[in-house]
């Protein structure tokens, strides 16, 4: 639903105190929506945003990436779970200060939008690189790169190719370090925190992402999130906020962590270790969590591997 100005809703049966009240939400300056009928999805809050853009202006950052298709970026911060603002690139020689909910970034040179049910949106590689350039730091970066590559958005070769051509942005220094960490195939963000974790704090090498499991036979065991082949250890990232419409629970629910047990096991069974961790520990307890892991790669690393009955299944093997 578009956002109506405040003062065509005072010409009808509106009035200031009601529009100060429970029944109406402010989406931007001198707009409002119903408070009760329309709940702020990233859709509703996008349409929003795109109904009081400037003319030249074009939305970027995660709001872009939403419209494209990347629904696990749904402007929620992953640590607050509060909504983060919608970024707006303004055509030069335009300011705006920012207002709740959207922050205005300005730029010497126009942003071509692409439309995207005709929302002036960033193309994709520019949503990409600008994802990557505007996080907090490296880490997110990875993040936001590994999410949209997940979501086919873009492809990495072209990424990197288009982060080369980019000169003096800011960030693109760690928008470009991103790219060589980013991986496809990744499920979830907090799986891309764990990985950075055990390569960037750590310093050891990148384990692979998703990748298949085979045993002796040659049969399907098990895919771990992660896996570093050298140490035979598996990482699992245990999120409770996984969930699907049987299981809301996500790993906290009873028949899902029955089924992440039995995968343990079966994995253990051939001779890998796992390590498991959940956002607790990629917070908190991350110091705990640090020795942990290298303590459990060290320990890896010292197998027998004469008993290793499993091999990763690689790209093209059926």
């Amino acid at each position: 639903m578009t956002p109506v100005a405040a003062r065509d809703l005072l010409l009808g049966a509106a009035t200031r105190h009601t529009l100060e009240g429970p029944r109406w939400r402010r989406t931007s300056r001198g707009f409002y929506l119903p408070s009760t009928d329309v709940p702020p999805t990233p859709t509703q809050r996008i349409v929003s945003a795109a109904s009081i853009l400037p003319d030249g202006a074009v939305i970027g950052g995660w709001a872009a990436a939403f419209a494209h298709g990347v629904d696990l970026l749904d402007g929620l911060d992953d640590h607050t779970m509060q909504p983060r603002p919608i970024s707006v690139h303004l055509p030069p020689g335009l300011h705006r200060h920012d207002v709740t909910g959207l922050q205005y970034r300005q730029s010497d040179a126009g942003v071509e939008p692409a439309l995207v049910a005709g929302i002036p949106v960033t193309p994709p590689l520019r949503t990409a690189v600008d994802l990557a350039r505007w996080a907090s730091n490296l880490t997110e970066a990875v993040v936001a790169l590994d999410l949209v590559l997940g979501a086919g958005l873009v492809g990495l070769d072209g990424l990197r190719a288009a982060l080369a051509d980019v000169r003096g942005a800011r960030g693109v220094v760690q928008a470009r370090r991103a790219a060589e960490l980013a991986r496809t195939g990744v499920r979830s963000s907090w799986e891309s925190r764990l990985r950075m974790a055990y390569v960037l704090d750590l310093g050891f090498p990148a384990p692979l992402v998703n990748p298949a499991v085979l045993g002796p036979d040659r049969t399907f065991v098990a895919m771990p999130d992660l896996l570093d082949e050298e140490a035979g250890l598996a990482l699992e990232y245990d999120g409770a906020s996984w969930t699907t419409a049987a299981r809301s629970s996500g790993h906290r629910d009873v028949d899902q962590h029955r089924a992440d047990n039995l995968r343990e096991e079966q994995l253990e069974r051939t001779g890998l270790f796992v390590t498991r961790a959940d956002k607790e520990d990629l917070g908190r307890h991350r110091t705990q969590l640090l020795r942990r892991l290298a303590a459990a790669r060290e320990h890896g690393l010292g197998r027998d591997r004469r008993r290793d009955r499993w091999r990763v299944r690689r790209s093209g093997e059926k």
